[in-house]
């Protein structure tokens, strides 16, 4: 009888036990964001501002968590890669160079997204309350920040630095740049294609300085700066300070 699926090798695992975990962990997230069982958990229970707040925060961290801690602990436990191995360590050099290319990075792609959240969205900001204050605004930014650091981990850490090492840098970073442009099909065909350049510069920058750090603080002033840029330019929503 002809064995057609061979047994999988600890050379086989370096690639495919991180492709598996993030496929899942991704998709974890990915339901719950979308769901209405979810939504309708805190819209049946608050206001409709507070509602949307919450909803939108508590998915996040539910992303930080499928995307980062448990991808975490599974590839530490199956192959042996720790988070520090994926990069959740400070760049080891103070290469000016490196830093030069992050600061420049992180200046164009913030002023493309104000340049982009310019134009009027319905889906954005997520956070669709009607009356913003400072807390609105800080709970916001947090849930940004609180995905957006799993989210690198999972693209930049889960699904680089073992690709790397199992494939070549080459072929890791055409895979990675791959699935991170198709992760943003849903959102439209802009951020789909401005995925690609910007997929491929935050894996180049990961791998120079060998720490995850650059592209989270460059992902996540993006997101601040197109979530607030949204928000002021949004017609229905207001701002009541504290």
């Amino acid at each position: 009888m002809m064995n057609f699926i061979p047994s999988l090798s600890i050379e086989d695992a370096q690639s495919v036990v991180p492709l598996s975990v993030a496929l899942v962990g991704f998709l974890l997230f990915w339901f719950v964001f979308h769901s209405d069982a979810l939504r309708r958990i805190f819209h049946d229970r608050m206001d409709h501002d507070s509602a949307c707040l919450w909803h939108i925060f508590a998915a996040k961290a539910w992303g930080f968590v499928t995307m980062g801690i448990l991808p975490a602990w599974i590839l530490q436990q199956s192959i042996g890669w720790s988070p520090l191995d994926l990069g959740v360590v400070w760049p080891a050099e103070n290469n000016a160079l490196i830093w030069k290319w992050t600061l420049g990075l992180g200046a164009v792609v913030i002023f493309v997204a104000w340049l982009g959240a310019r134009k009027f969205d319905p889906q954005y900001p997520q956070v669709q309350a009607r009356e913003w204050n400072r807390r609105t605004m800080a709970v916001n930014w947090l849930g940004w920040a609180l995905y957006l650091t799993g989210y690198e981990f999972l693209f930049r850490g889960v699904l680089l630095f073992p690709l790397v090492d199992a494939l070549g840098s080459w072929p890791a970073v055409a895979i990675n740049t791959v699935l991170y442009s198709a992760t943003h099909v849903p959102k439209g065909r802009n951020e789909a294609i401005g995925a690609i350049p910007l997929g491929f510069l935050l894996c180049w920058v990961t791998l120079q300085t060998g720490s995850l750090w650059p592209a989270i603080l460059v992902h996540i002033f993006m997101a601040w700066t197109n979530t607030t840029v949204r928000f002021l330019r949004h017609p229905e929503m207001t701002w009541k300070g504290i």
